[in-house]
């Protein structure tokens, strides 16, 4: 992976500064990249300085240069937008990232192309609803439409990275995986809303539903809401097993996530306020994940301890 692209990773991610290195050469800078532009879509989205209008005027400026084969000035991009010194670095580097976009392969290029594209559009569908509504954006209102939002800002990640994977592997088939890989997505996106969602209300934000008739309470919401997490994070083990054995860094990549999105709700089930797992927690799962990597057999059986809610020092051994 490229210098460029390995400092703004460290910088915007500290999971995946892990991850994409773990993967093959050909394959850790297109990805990093995608996670770069990714980044760049999201900080728009979330950036506190920006009215819904700004938004909309740089995602279309951004969807001008990303679909534009030669480079176009970033305009307005190029400016220090976001919540972080690392989310201001990266937008002032926009062009830099989407040049870098522009020499990758072409079946690379085309999955970023989409998977933005999708998130740009979904995003901007749910501003209108939240004016719409009058509610704070994304003004989610049950189940559905959580599973909507975390589609457009997730799920649409897990469509691209399998589209990736596929063409890397040379191995078409896996498309086949899609559904699995953006259940994949959407997991490890309500695993981040409920390990944020007291920092979040602190900050005026609620991505979790909320009740308007019945007698349902805030916790019994976050309890469905974990429920959910689970098992979308189950079926993304179907995505992690389908890749070839062979392939143990793209398991690595896929699989370990799962394995910390579950550490995770077991630790927001018993405290929502103390949900974050530790380093060593993460080093001890990278070691076991490397040694199963290459058994399906006994790789299913951690994934199901893990997300039949063992406690973390247990299902790790």
């Amino acid at each position: 992976m490229e210098e460029f692209t390995a400092q703004h990773l460290a910088g915007v991610s500290r999971t995946y500064a892990i991850l994409i290195p773990m993967l093959p050469r050909g394959l850790a800078e297109p990805v990093g990249l995608a996670y770069l532009l990714m980044r760049i879509v999201d900080t728009l989205e979330d950036a506190p300085e920006l009215s819904p209008e700004q938004r909309r005027e740089l995602f279309s400026e951004l969807q001008v240069a990303l679909s534009s084969p030669e480079p176009v000035p970033p305009g307005n991009l190029a400016r220090p937008i976001g919540e972080s010194a690392s989310e201001r670095a990266l937008m002032q580097d926009a062009a830099e990232v989407l040049a870098r976009i522009r020499r990758l392969e072409p079946a690379y290029r085309q999955a970023l192309e989409a998977c933005a594209h999708k998130m740009m559009s979904g995003v901007c569908r749910l501003l209108t609803r939240s004016a719409e509504r009058g509610r704070p954006y994304p003004a989610i209102r049950d189940g559905a439409e959580l599973r909507e939002y975390c589609y457009y800002v997730a799920g649409v990640v897990g469509e691209m990275l399998c589209a990736m994977m596929a063409h890397h592997l040379r191995y078409p088939a896996l498309l086949k995986l899609s559904a699995v890989a953006v259940e994949l997505g959407i997991g490890l996106q309500l695993v981040n809303i409920l390990k944020d969602a007291l920092k979040d209300a602190e900050q005026g934000r609620r991505y979790l539903p909320m009740a308007e008739e019945g007698p349902v309470s805030p916790t019994e919401i976050y309890r469905a809401v974990l429920a959910e997490a689970r098992q979308c994070l189950a079926r993304g083990t179907e995505f992690v097993l389908a890749l070839p054995v062979q392939a143990a860094s793209l398991r690595s990549f896929c699989g370990l996530p799962i394995a910390w999105g579950a550490l995770t709700l077991a630790r927001a089930e018993r405290d929502a306020g103390r949900a974050k797992i530790s380093r060593s927690l993460i080093r001890a799962s990278i070691a076991r994940f490397e040694r199963l990597a290459g058994n399906d057999q006994a790789l299913r059986r951690w994934f199901n301890a893990l997300l039949g809610q063992l406690p973390g020092d247990q299902a790790i051994r």
